[in-house]
């Protein structure tokens, strides 16, 4: 499990990643203050409209990114796990922040969101680091987009459990192959645009044709080009680095 240290250090890392970093960048970012905060599966981080003076770095759990209808229903637009900076858009637009979910028992940091936005202005490479991190998650949200629009079930499906994996192995959590997704199917219903039944359909099509296993939380991807193939996934929107590509 994630420790408050871990989830910032594979934060920092990532922004490394994305964009060279220098040792007074990191130092700066080292000294950041901040808030653990500790929450319920199925409790509102943000709520819909909340205006807040800070970020959150989820430490341990999974939380989604979501939009509300008026009637009380949710479309999640984005899981994030630890090590992520689930609302980085905060940092220059606090008023039109993400709503965020805890969707199982979670730990955040909450960072705040006027500091993050000094030490970028501080500094060019962090601005570009940011910049980065910031593209990284509009990518996701636009495969999101797309899966939803124009992939049927199966395949919303497997790309869905392909890129789980690939950010289950970046973080350090599991390997892409294996991982836990700590998300009922209700919850991942919300996330493909499926209703509870048919989440469970396709994931017993995908079991039955060999391409995944199941046990409890615990996803095992049995043939990953197989699942690959099927979700029509490229996982380059993930800018993995120097990981192996995913297909």
């Amino acid at each position: 499990m994630f420790t408050a240290k871990l989830a910032l250090d594979y934060f920092l890392g990532r922004l490394g990643a994305l964009s060279p970093l220098s040792d007074d960048d990191l130092s700066a970012l080292l000294t950041l203050p901040v808030e653990p905060v500790r929450l319920r599966g199925n409790s509102d981080i943000v709520a819909p409209g909340e205006e807040l003076e800070y970020a959150c770095l989820v430490v341990s759990g999974l939380v989604a990114r979501f939009v509300q209808l008026k009637d009380g229903r949710r479309q999640f637009t984005a899981f994030h796990m630890p090590g992520d900076l689930a609302d980085i858009h905060r940092i220059v637009t606090p008023a039109a922040g993400s709503a965020l979910q805890a969707l199982s028992t979670t730990t955040i940091i909450r960072v705040p969101a006027k500091r993050l936005k000094d030490i970028a202005l501080a500094s060019q490479t962090i601005t570009q680091a940011f910049w980065a991190y910031a593209s990284v998650d509009a990518a996701i949200l636009a495969q999101w987009a797309v899966n939803i629009a124009r992939r049927d079930a199966k395949s919303r499906m497997a790309h869905f459990l392909c890129e789980i994996g690939i950010r289950s192995e970046q973080s350090g959590l599991s390997g892409r192959d294996e991982y836990i997704l700590d998300a009922s199917q209700t919850q991942i219903g919300d996330a493909l645009g499926l209703t509870p039944v048919h989440v469970n359909r396709t994931l017993k099509a995908l079991k039955e044709a060999k391409l995944i296993s199941i046990a409890g939380r615990i996803i095992r991807i049995e043939n990953w080009p197989a699942l690959v193939a099927v979700g029509d996934f490229d996982s380059g929107y993930l800018q993995e680095g120097d990981q192996q590509q995913a297909a």
